[in-house]
C-alpha cells in the first residue's frame, strides 16, 4: 500500500505542475495583444519596425518575440510617449509595463534583407499579420505566398502578410540624373550688358561664399547631398540648418528648429544620417551634440 501510495502523491504533483506550467503559459499569452506590425524597407535594405501593442495593465512586464536578433535604434514608448525600459536577450524583448496600456516599439534592423546583384530579398518569418512597404518606386517580381492583400501607398507597394515564413523579391529603379546635367548646352543669346551685370554679381557672390567658407569652415552642404542623393526633404532640411549654425547643433536646438517633426522621428532622422556618415554624434554633458562631417 504504500509504494502504491507514493506513486500516487508523485502522479498527482507531476499534473500539478504540469497544470502550474500551463496556466503560466496561457496567462503569459493573454497579458498582451499585437494591435499592429509594420515594416517599411529603404533603398539600402534598412527595414524600420513599428510594433503596437495593447497591454493588460496588471501585468508588470512582458516577453515579445522579435523579428530578428540583430536590431538598433530601439524606442520603447506607453500611451503617454513616456520611455519604458526593456532588455533584449535574443530574439526577445522583455519590457517593463509597469501598469501601461498600450505600447510602441520601435527599431531597425539590416539582418532581414539580402542583395544579389541587383534584386532585393526579404526574407521574415513572422508569428503576426504585419504590413510590409516596399521601397518607394520599387518593382515587386516574386512572392513566396499570396499575400492578404496588395495595396498601393504613396510610390510604395504595401503587402498585408499573415503570420508564416515569407520571401519576397523586388528591384528597384535608377536614380535619375540631375536635370542640369542633361540640360540643352545651346541657349538664347544674352545682351552684352546683361552679361556684364551677372559677371560682376556673380564675381561678388563668389568672393562673398568664399569670405564664409573661411570664416566658418563648415562642410560643403552641396557636396553632402549630391553624394546621397536618396536623403529625403526633412534629412536636407536638417543639414542645411547645420550648416547654418556653423556644421553643428545640439539635439535641443534642432527640436527647437523643426517643432512640428515627432521626437521619435527626429531621433531616428539624426541616426540615419550618421549611419550615412554624413553625421556624427557626441556627447556633452547630458546632451548629444550632431556635427557634420567635413
Amino acid at each position: 500500500m504504500k509504494p502504491r501510495g507514493k506513486i500516487v502523491t508523485l502522479a498527482a504533483l507531476m499534473m500539478i505542475a504540469l497544470l502550474a506550467v500551463t496556466i503560466t503559459r496561457a496567462a503569459a499569452q493573454e497579458q498582451f495583444e499585437v494591435e499592429s506590425v509594420k515594416l517599411t524597407i529603404y533603398r539600402d535594405g534598412l527595414i524600420h519596425v513599428t510594433q503596437t501593442l495593447v497591454v493588460d495593465e496588471l501585468a508588470s512586464e512582458i516577453t515579445l518575440p522579435l523579428l530578428s536578433s540583430s536590431i538598433e535604434n530601439i524606442i520603447v514608448l506607453d500611451e503617454n510617449q513616456t520611455l519604458v525600459d526593456y532588455e533584449v536577450n535574443g530574439d526577445e524583448m522583455t519590457i517593463l509595463t509597469l501598469g501601461a496600456k498600450h505600447i510602441s516599439i520601435e527599431y531597425d534592423t539590416l539582418a532581414l534583407t539580402r542583395k544579389e546583384a541587383e534584386v532585393w530579398t526579404l526574407v521574415v518569418d513572422t508569428p503576426y499579420n504585419l504590413t510590409v512597404f516596399l521601397p518607394q518606386n520599387a518593382t515587386l517580381i516574386y512572392l513566396s505566398e499570396m499575400p492578404s492583400a496588395i495595396d498601393i501607398s504613396g510610390t510604395r507597394i504595401a503587402l498585408s502578410l499573415h503570420p508564416s515564413q515569407w520571401e519576397i523579391s523586388y528591384v528597384l529603379p535608377v536614380l535619375p540624373e540631375d536635370e542640369n546635367e542633361s540640360r540643352d548646352a545651346s541657349s538664347t543669346a544674352i545682351p552684352i550688358e546683361y552679361l556684364i551685370v551677372a559677371i560682376i554679381a556673380v564675381t561678388a557672390a563668389v568672393l562673398s561664399a568664399v569670405l564664409i567658407i573661411i570664416r566658418r569652415r563648415g562642410p560643403n552642404v552641396e557636396k553632402i547631398l549630391k553624394a546621397n542623393p536618396q536623403l529625403k526633404q526633412e534629412d536636407k532640411e536638417v543639414i542645411e540648418f547645420l550648416a547654418e549654425k556653423g556644421g553643428k547643433a545640439f539635439e535641443a536646438e534642432i527640436r527647437e528648429r523643426f517643432p512640428d517633426m515627432p521626437r521619435t522621428s527626429l531621433w531616428r532622422l539624426v541616426r540615419r544620417l550618421e549611419r550615412l556618415e554624413i553625421v556624427e554624434i557626441k556627447r556633452i554633458g547630458l546632451e548629444n551634440q550632431v556635427e557634420l562631417k567635413k
